[in-house]
């Protein structure tokens, strides 16, 4: 309904032009004189320009969307170009070219907007810039471009709809090497006992020992020797890693994004395989290695939103079948609570795990130190972190 006034409107202004065009004409016909003929001709282009430009089709624009990269890194700039062309020359004074933001972008103060004095020109070329971008998948749809004349009596409006996406991927660095060996020399990337020795090579035989499992029994070389023997196994450790992101309301929710992307991708450096999954996240990615598997952890981290009521149990209720029985399970949060503590106890079964816990202060509260105690009970290990010094790897860890 608005439109259809605002149409309306415009048309009404045309038969008012033309109104003021002719009692400036009928005055200089019967006023006569110098004075009289120079206000009607003064005022005749401006009144003719405006209802030419009412039927001037804004359809014989193109726009064209240029941009340098589609992927980019937490802080970096993406530098845009938009080119508009039409066919023919007839003179604009104005126009006003507008890139419609995403939401997120324009929140972070991000802007796309410029005014440009085309006249005659048919071809006009703009040049803007994101500058430190914000870690997300954005889209851009559309491109608006408005003229008119100079007074405002009209002004025309086109949309072109150019979809775009770019993806900002969490900003990551590589964490110390010593503090990796440390992390799985700890323990942490192995398995307990009992897992080692079922995903182990078998490299002898050796007597029954107490505490040794009936699907060890080389049941051959017992029948020969008429004594109980059992395999021996060449015990190795898992290195196999799988984090999960606890995306719940946080203060340092991007830092805690960029201290997992930094820790997955240090991991899968080293030949380390991962898996991953998000507390909001209905995707889980299966145990994988290499390069693929660390861009689609980037691509999974880039969209991970902070803010929403996390709701873990069900996460790990739907997932739990999905989660390999043999590997590190990771939990990175900034809000270990007793119940994370318990959730965490309770699926992990035969699984190692360590919890990473980003806080503010520096030093350990007795409430985190009784948790810390309560989850080595679990065999969980967790290690608190201040946020202000991540960029120093795991380093930064205040707290074994």
């Amino acid at each position: 309904m608005r439109n259809i006034l605002r149409r309306m409107g415009s048309y009404m202004k045309i038969p008012g032009l033309l109104l003021i065009a002719a009692a400036s004409f009928a005055f200089a016909m019967f006023q006569g004189g110098f004075v009289s003929w120079f206000l009607f001709y003064t005022f005749l282009p401006f009144a003719v320009y405006p209802i030419i430009l009412f039927f001037y089709p804004m359809k014989d624009f193109k726009a064209e969307r240029l941009v340098s990269r589609t992927e980019c890194i937490a802080g970096e700039n993406i530098e845009i170009s938009i080119r508009i062309t039409r066919r023919s020359r007839f003179p604009l004074c104005y126009l006003l070219v507008e890139e419609m933001l995403p939401r997120k972008l324009s929140a972070g103060g991000q802007s796309a907007k410029a005014i440009v004095f085309p006249l005659f020109k048919k071809e006009i070329t703009l040049h803007y810039s994101f500058e430190n971008m914000i870690r997300g998948e954005y889209y851009l749809q559309e491109i608006r471009v408005r003229t008119g004349d100079i007074f405002g009596f009209f002004e025309k409006e086109e949309s072109f709809e150019l979809r775009q996406k770019l993806l900002v991927l969490p900003a990551y660095y590589d964490l110390p090497y010593r503090q990796l060996e440390n992390f799985f020399d700890q323990g942490l990337a192995g398995t307990t006992k009992k897992l080692q020795r079922e995903n182990s090579v078998v490299s002898g035989i050796r007597e029954y020992q107490q505490g040794d499992q009936l699907s060890w029994i080389n049941w051959k070389a017992t029948a020969r020797t008429n004594k109980i023997l059992t395999k021996e196994f060449e015990e190795q450790k898992n290195h196999d890693l799988f984090i999960i992101l606890d995306e719940e309301t946080s203060d340092f929710f991007e830092e805690l994004v960029s201290f997992t992307a930094s820790f997955a991708h240090s991991v899968l450096k080293k030949g380390i395989q991962i898996g991953f999954l998000g507390t909001n996240e209905e995707i889980i990615l299966p145990v994988r290695g290499g390069d693929i598997q660390r861009k689609k952890v980037l691509y999974q981290l880039a969209k991970a939103e902070g803010g929403q009521s996390a709701a873990s149990v069900r996460v790990f209720d739907m997932n739990k079948a999905m989660l390999p029985p043999n590997a590190v399970l990771v939990y990175i949060t900034s809000n270990l609570t007793d119940a994370s503590i318990e959730l965490l106890g309770s699926y992990k079964r035969n699984m190692a795990a360590a919890v990473f816990c980003l806080k503010k202060d520096p030093f350990i509260t007795e409430y985190e130190n009784r948790l810390r105690h309560a989850a080595f009970k679990r065999g969980i290990k967790v290690s608190f972190m201040e946020h202000s010094h991540l960029e120093e790897g795991l380093s930064g860890v205040i707290a074994q």
